[in-house]
């Protein structure tokens, strides 16, 4: 315990060297693999959709029309060609500015972390909560990447935290709303970044609910955290749905829902290439990406809202006509999802970029199999209330993204939606595993602190 106690008292100092490190590290990334107007890795061409994000935001610019040379879309979510925008209209077009702003994200998004696991797990596994965010290959490379990722995850984050907050005993209702309210927000922003977070918001609203009848709480008790969470996220997303109703003839959050559901029933992991998929959706009489993103059109063979209602009608014909066949492939995307297994061979011919590969998967499976095994024994070990809300509060925000199986899969969805829980529920299992807390330790000083605070309310 004397680990315990040398961490208890320089928490902020250790986390903020390890903060410092992870910053740096970003920032010689940045410096030395990318360039003010290219959006890919110099060392890592091709990842990512940031050429797609930069047209949309040349269009906010130059047209303030969301869209492709003036021609509105809905294709792709709003929220991060929007921010590149609102750098470019004061700092010029140069990508520099939304990367550096990324580095703040990883800032914010590892405090607001690391504050949750050392209030409910103890204050060393919050230190080694810092180290794995700021050393985290693919963290890092995420930062310099022109992709949705790392805003996805900053606001992740607070929805996280905030959610964790709600759990706390003894809330008068008027904070547990407005704490609804503020998750809501972040929710909603979330499903502006991707739409995956709305799922999210779903998961988190029937928890809501479930816990308060599990209780036999009164009626209110529940119905106001629930009522404020969904003005919060339908505050974010209602202008959207309302705009895109307008503009594109559907109300939804993006008009690539559908299609990738489509997109995953006629994708198999390892399939052809671009032509030859472009060539499968044309088969079908569904708009491929490239006609949809092509910056060179002005009009569509057909409207986005109508292939939208296409893709979903030729994916259901996919799915019936061979269902086995379709969960196998759900299966195979399940396995690549969790067992990392997107290997892009063109890349790894460099041996600086196997090296790369090599590494973030050993990393990624230490986290998985350290994560896993913590929350196993946590589970056996009858762990506090706390850490056993903490645990499942991560899990439930894990499977809430598990619907993307149905479409493709690649690793940024992994990384963004699944990876920063695991390294929560890691850094608790090493610190117990070392010796510097046990679950009878890691959780008793903030128990004590909550049961206090209940009593001074009551």
């Amino acid at each position: 315990m004397a680990l315990t106690r040398w961490v208890d008292g320089r928490f902020a100092l250790l986390a903020g060297i390890l903060l410092g490190v992870g910053v740096v590290l970003r920032l010689i990334l940045i410096w030395t693999t990318t360039g003010p107007t290219e959006t890919w890795s110099l060392v890592y061409p091709g990842y990512g959709d940031g050429d797609e994000y930069g047209h949309i935001a040349v269009s906010l610019v130059e047209t303030h029309t969301f869209g492709y040379a003036g021609r509105a879309t809905a294709f792709r979510s709003p929220a991060y060609p929007a921010l590149i925008a609102l750098t470019w209209t004061g700092l010029g077009r140069t990508f520099t500015p939304i990367r550096l702003l990324q580095v703040g994200m990883f800032v914010l998004m590892t405090a607001l972390y690391a504050r949750a696991v050392a209030t409910r797990l103890g204050k060393t596994a919050g230190v080694l909560t810092v180290a794995l965010m700021s050393v985290h290959p693919m963290f890092m490379f995420m930062t310099t990447e022109i992709a949705t990722e790392s805003l996805y995850m900053v606001l992740e984050s607070g929805a996280f935290a905030l959610t964790l907050a709600l759990l706390e005993p003894g809330l008068s209702l008027t904070k547990a709303g407005w704490i609804s309210f503020g998750a809501g927000l972040c929710f909603g922003a979330g499903a502006l970044t991707r739409p995956n977070m709305f799922i999210a918001f779903i998961v988190v609203a029937i928890a809501i609910v479930g816990r308060g009848i599990a209780r036999r709480e009164e009626w209110r008790r529940w119905f106001v955290p629930l009522l404020a969470l969904s003005l919060g996220t339908y505050a974010v997303v209602t202008p959207w749905l309302i705009r895109n109703q307008r503009t594109i003839g559907s109300a939804s959050l993006a008009t690539n829902i559908d299609y990738n559901l489509f997109r995953g029933s006629i994708e198999t992991i390892g399939s052809g290439t671009d032509k030859e998929l472009a060539a499968m959706f044309r088969h079908h009489g569904v708009m491929y990406e490239g006609e949809i993103e092509n910056i060179r059109l002005t009009t569509l063979s057909s409207d986005e809202a109508s292939n939208e209602r296409r893709a979903r009608a030729e994916a259901l014909k996919v799915i019936r006509s061979d269902p086995a066949h379709w969960i196998r492939e759900r299966i195979r995307n399940i396995a690549y999802l969790w067992l990392n297994l997107q290997w892009v061979g063109d890349y790894l011919e460099s041996p600086f970029m196997w090296l790369a590969q090599v590494s973030t998967n050993l990393f990624y499976y230490f986290l998985l199999a350290a994560a896993v095994a913590g929350s196993l024994s946590l589970g056996r070990r009858r762990a506090p209330p706390r850490q056993r809300e903490f645990v499942m509060a991560c899990w439930c925000f894990i499977v809430a993204v598990m619907p993307v199986v149905l479409t493709i899969v690649g690793k940024r969805y992994r990384v963004a939606m699944i990876d920063p829980f695991l390294v929560m529920l890691a850094s608790a299992a090493v610190a117990s595993w070392i010796g510097a807390a046990t679950p009878s330790d890691i959780g008793r000083s903030s128990d004590r602190m909550a049961y206090g605070s209940q009593r001074a309310r009551s």
